[in-house]
């Protein structure tokens, strides 16, 4: 495969590597772990009350629109009912369905998540549309990567 001018060389694609790794160390020693320690929630949680917060009620909706395997779902399900974080109640319409929903303290602690996570990106120095672009490109090279595999 011959490489236009414009496509990025093998030394791009270290590089990009390297930076990805070194986001998400510093996601996981950083921001997650001051998250975890102010906020006392296990950050692997997160997912689950973003997908709440965006309309998801059904555990089968957290799955898909996470990407998550069921059983993982109700693991973090498990944990943040029992943390008090969201809450589990029969569907009204078909008692064989678990509705879920975010509890007060589980909105609490997904506005401070995004706070933590809005301050840090403030302090990047990175402008409204360096970020857009950056989760557009993210979200296209995912999609790309995803249908090779």
């Amino acid at each position: 495969m011959q490489e236009s001018p414009s496509s990025p060389s093998r030394e791009d694609c270290t590089e990009f590597m390297h930076a990805w790794r070194a986001f998400f160390r510093s996601m996981k020693h950083g921001m997650l772990r001051r998250i975890k320690a102010d906020l006392d929630i296990e950050t692997t949680d997160m997912p689950l009350l973003q997908a709440l917060f965006e309309g998801c009620v059904y555990p089968s909706e957290v799955s898909q629109s996470f990407g998550m395997p069921a059983p993982m779902v109700s693991q973090m399900i498990v944990r943040s009912v029992k943390s008090g974080l969201v809450e589990r109640q029969l569907d009204p319409e078909d008692s064989r369905r678990i509705r879920l929903s975010l509890t007060e303290e589980g909105k609490r602690v997904l506005e401070s998540a995004h706070r933590y996570l809005q301050e840090g990106i403030e302090r990047s120095g990175l402008t409204q549309e360096e970020l857009q672009q950056t989760a557009r490109n993210l979200i296209r090279l995912s999609r790309t990567l995803q249908e090779e595999a």
